[in-house]
């Protein structure tokens, strides 16, 4: 009965591409941690990719409703930050904006498109990028930071936001289970992938922290195409290559 192994499970079984055993422990750490909005994107994400794979309209219907819900839900249970929080919500609209133009672009048969969730036009653009990198870590009160290496060899992290090529990175978050996330809109060349563990404030039953970086190239697009790049951490402030991605 501990979310966190759940979400552990869920994270594994969803890089190896099973998507109905992933669901099913996303679905179990959300019943345990429903005061959370990283439990709603988790389950979102597993139903998005799924959904898109087999063009299930049920499941997307079901990603965009917990995507909104993760967005804009003042949730009982919160970091201590308010920038923590408020990066869950950022990535999770920008997710949900992303879900809802691939929709758009996709040709259903009649009476069976995904169901878009009423959304203020306010929020409510398609932001395409040519790579976004996601960072994510399975253990709670965690600071892990994202740092990407370009092709020019200028590094975005944290303290380096803004590149000179275009590179942008979000704000840096300091415990629970990140998001934290790089984004380019056009580029090509070999990205690496780096994470700097920098502390934990816990002891987990899951032991050392396994970080996740879900890789998309042409985000936001029909085009689009995600990589799943994972590393098991065990010693804080260590910068660790995670891997390499080449955008053609």
């Amino acid at each position: 009965e501990d979310a966190a192994i759940w979400r552990s499970m869920g994270w594994r079984l969803r890089e190896a591409g099973q998507y109905n055993e992933a669901e099913i422990c996303f679905r179990k750490a959300l019943k345990l941690r429903n005061e959370e909005g990283q439990s709603r994107r988790d389950l979102a994400l597993v139903l998005s990719e799924s959904g898109k794979a087999a063009k299930n309209a049920a499941a997307l219907t079901e990603a965009m409703a917990l995507l909104k819900e993760a967005a804009f839900t003042n949730f009982a249970r919160r970091s201590g930050r308010r920038s923590n929080d408020r990066q869950v919500s950022i990535v999770a609209l920008e997710e949900l904006n992303a879900l809802i133009a691939w929709c758009a672009a996709v040709e259903w048969p009649e009476g069976t498109r995904p169901t878009v969730p009423e959304l203020d036009a306010a929020y409510r653009r398609d932001l395409p990028v040519k790579i976004r990198i996601v960072l994510s870590w399975d253990a709670d009160e965690t600071d892990i930071d994202l740092h990407v290496l370009e092709p020019d060899g200028e590094e975005a992290y944290y303290g380096h936001r803004r590149t000179s090529s275009g590179g942008f990175v979000s704000e840096d978050v300091t415990t629970g289970y990140g998001p934290e996330e790089y984004m380019r809109k056009e580029g090509l060349g070999t990205f690496k992938v780096l994470s700097n563990y920098f502390a934990s404030h816990q002891t987990a039953l899951t032991g050392a922290t396994t970080v996740t970086a879900t890789v998309y190239t042409d985000w936001g697009t029909a085009a689009e195409k995600l990589k799943i790049l994972t590393l098991r951490l065990d010693k804080p402030k260590e910068k660790h290559l995670i891997g390499e991605i080449t955008v053609e």
